[in-house]
């Protein structure tokens, strides 16, 4: 009780706290320190000390002015933290039992580069043993879209095949390592023999350099023609076709980003004849009700 109250009595006393703002789009130059006041927790939500903040791209589009984020949220960076709960009303049944005091990580639709963030404790997660608040930080954007999109939107199943595209990239390697864990063949691509080499100490059965080989072609040497059950995406532009072709029947495809084109062809044929699935996928700009019941 000593401890919320102090917490409190210092929040009366002073309600500013530093912050990262964006001056002017661009590079990071553009970033600045500035001063302004500390959130105040809704219902359902806690106040955070942050320890430490994650970089995600969404951070990096968005500093460079191509991602709004979404209407409601905070215009400060930062998607992930690492930290301590300091304020809100909790309620006994929340979830691990998680109280004034308690080190989390969370998961925020922005507002992390800062001292204090507000983020619903459904979104929280305690810092896992033998991870400090820095490594907490970087876990939970890449771990929540992954379980999101691999095991409860693309329903992957022990002993399916999963490629895993980018497969160096921060969502690449959790993806990876979740689905070697549970029980999947996993085949990945990257961008470099140093890469694919790193990504199959990972877990990777098989990681295919793109820049030097057809993905499509090695998939199905690898499978012996049969290709995989589930492709998690992050390119789009004309990999969307290409990943129609190395699909097996009633395979998915977990669409989460666009790097290469947000439009593409698409062999209906294909979809028809083999019962394929597109899904698509974006965490931030769902509800604090739909990220609640996934999560």
């Amino acid at each position: 009780m000593t401890k919320v109250l102090t917490y409190k009595f210092l929040f009366q006393l002073i309600d500013i706290m530093k912050a990262i703002k964006i001056s002017k789009s661009g590079n990071a130059d553009g970033l600045v320190s500035t001063n302004c006041s500390i959130p105040v927790p809704k219902h359902g939500e806690v106040l955070i000390k942050v320890y430490a903040a994650g970089v995600n791209r969404a951070d990096i589009f968005q500093r460079m002015g191509y991602y709004t984020p979404p209407i409601g949220s905070s215009d400060l960076l930062g998607l992930e933290v690492s930290g301590e709960i300091v304020d809100g009303k909790i309620k006994s049944t929340a979830n691990f039992n998680l109280k004034i005091g308690s080190k989390v990580c969370a998961l925020l639709t922005g507002g992390g580069y800062a001292e204090y963030c507000t983020v619903p404790i459904k979104q929280c997660l305690p810092i896992p043993k033998g991870m400090n608040e820095i490594e907490a930080a970087s876990l939970p954007e890449s771990c929540f879209t992954v379980w999101n999109n691999l095991f409860q939107r693309a329903r992957l199943k022990i002993g399916e095949k999963l490629l895993v595209h980018g497969g160096a990239s921060g969502i690449g390697t959790m993806a990876i390592q979740l689905a070697s864990a549970m029980g999947s063949i996993v085949y990945s691509t990257a961008g470099s023999n140093m890469r694919s080499n790193f990504v199959e100490t990972l877990g990777a059965k098989k990681c295919i350099n793109y820049k030097c080989k057809d993905f499509v072609e090695e998939i199905q040497k690898i499978t012996n023609g049969l290709g995989v059950d589930v492709i998690l995406d992050m390119v789009g532009g004309d990999y969307i076709n290409r990943n129609l072709k190395i699909l097996s029947n009633n395979g998915r495809i977990a669409l989460i980003a666009f790097l290469g084109g947000k439009t593409s062809y698409i062999d209906c044929n294909q979809m028809l004849k083999k019962n394929l699935t597109i899904i698509g996928s974006n965490l931030r700009h769902r509800s604090v009700f739909l990220n609640q019941k996934y999560l």
